[in-house]
């Protein structure tokens, strides 16, 4: 697998097998005794490029307990592993079953990040309700962007976690405060709560 990564680096993202043997010096024969043929090494590929990423975010945002720090680390890991390796992260896009374990990994960073939000939420005495939506919109707007990026580079990675991590924190600030119940007033009735 680290063959094909090194490949991917010098040639891009388009490579095939040949191109692989080439760089390494592995003859492809070597690569069917252990996978059944280049889609599943790829996808293998994709796979662990993937966990990779999706370790280094889950502990980039575990490393701190300040919600907009928190973000920030996630947004900027997010960046760094696209800007460390991009041809990689362009491989990994670009093929179809590849694609789908990206997907499957923002998925995962999504579902882990929800949680997080839903567990400061519900510490904030705030509607956790909206923790999973937020989660995984949070998540594609980093990949998007990111993939924008990668794309037309117009500005620096600080830059672009900084216009990020306001973004998401600016939204995530509007989350409306759980108003509990109106206890009965002497007479029984139940005043009407305040919004604060």
């Amino acid at each position: 697998m680290e063959a094909v990564l090194q490949a991917v680096r010098q040639r891009g993202p388009g490579i095939d097998l040949d191109d692989v043997a080439a760089v390494s010096g592995i003859a492809k024969t070597v690569f069917y005794r252990y996978f059944a043929d280049k889609a599943d090494l790829f996808l293998a590929v994709g796979r662990e490029a993937g966990e990779r990423v999706v370790e280094e975010v889950v502990a980039a945002v575990d490393g701190t307990s300040h919600p907009r720090v928190m973000v920030q680390a996630g947004v900027d890991t997010f960046l760094r592993a696209v800007e460390a390796d991009p041809e990689v992260y362009r491989f990994v896009l670009q093929r179809p079953a590849n694609a789908a374990a990206a997907s499957d990994y923002s998925a995962v960073i999504s579902k882990h990040v929800s949680r997080v939000i839903g567990d400061l939420l519900r510490a904030a005495g705030r509607d956790t309700g909206r923790a999973e939506p937020w989660g995984f919109a949070m998540v594609g707007a980093v990949r998007s962007a990111a993939e924008r990026w990668l794309d037309e580079p117009t500005m620096s990675r600080e830059a672009l976690a900084s216009h990020l991590t306001d973004l998401l924190w600016a939204g995530g600030r509007a989350a409306p405060r759980v108003v509990p119940a109106a206890a009965p007033d002497r007479t029984g009735n139940r005043r009407p709560p305040t919004v604060p």
